[in-house]
């Protein structure tokens, strides 16, 4: 039989283990990267036209893992798409995410780790020399706590402040719609409630020369169901001359669903 001394023991410890789990419980996480392709470059090889690899830094690495723990987590970034959910174990001390394999993987991006049960990583490239070599990440808190169904969270990591109008979709088509007005600074997130069924947005950027002094980005009505939540990005275009300087990216989904967690052994 076993002494009772040593079932103290043994209960105290597996009492501090679960105080510590709780204290520091598993973060989720996903990705977003926004940009663009590299251009199409391709070369002719015995008559044949074969396409070239683009260069170093145009866009993001084709081999990424999530540092968790003392593991790395394999995942793909596909550009304006976002990634599965990704959990980090609770000793995870960064968010850190690496390119390469092996030991050869390096870190690619660090930050401080996430202190939302879920969030999302926005990541883009660096303004100044338009490279992925350099990366940007905005990151926001992405549980339902922070952003719910029946909101549109707009997103602004493009170097231009937005004029944002939206209103929702009157039945009867001789009334105007009732446009809220508002603005996104560089940087910066607003979230808004947003009406089930078909609303209307429009978004300009603001910049001080030109005529009028905003130009549009965005004109477009769009439709919510019920139980979605609406993304909408908008970030720094790579050939300004031909699109304009932002590009958008919208997004409307239900709450993202958290991996669960893996079954303990037998």
């Amino acid at each position: 039989m076993m002494r009772p001394s040593l079932l103290a023991i043994l209960g105290f410890c597996s009492l501090a283990l679960l105080a510590k789990a709780q204290e520091n419980p598993p973060k989720h996480i996903r990705f977003l990267t926004l940009g663009e392709r590299a251009p199409w470059r391709e070369e002719l090889v015995d008559g044949i036209r074969k396409g070239l690899k683009p260069p170093p830094g145009s866009e993001p690495p084709e081999v990424t893992s999530l540092v968790s723990g003392d593991q790395a987590l394999p995942f793909k970034m596909v550009l304006r798409a976002f990634t599965p959910v990704l959990t980090m174990a609770g000793s995870t001390e960064n968010l850190e995410i690496r390119t390469g394999e092996g030991a050869g993987a390096a870190p690619w991006l660090t930050r401080p780790k996430p202190a939302a049960p879920l969030s999302l990583g926005v990541l883009y490239r660096d303004s100044t020399s338009m490279s992925w070599n350099n990366p940007q990440m905005l990151l926001l808190k992405d549980d339902e706590a922070s952003f719910r169904p029946g909101q549109m969270r707009f997103v602004n990591v493009s170097e231009k402040l937005l004029e944002i109008r939206l209103a929702p979709v009157p039945a009867d088509p001789t009334e105007r719609p009732q446009f809220e007005t508002f603005a996104v600074e560089p940087g910066k997130v607003v979230i808004k409630p947003i009406e089930e069924g078909l609303n209307r947005i429009m978004v300009n950027y603001v910049e001080q020369g030109l005529e009028g002094g905003k130009r549009l980005v965005w004109d477009n009505q769009f439709r919510v169901l019920s139980s979605q939540r609406v993304n909408c990005f908008f970030y720094k275009a790579q050939d300004a001359k031909a699109t304009g300087p932002v590009r958008y990216r919208y997004a409307p989904e239900p709450m993202p669903k958290i991996p669960r967690p893996p079954k303990p052994s037998q």
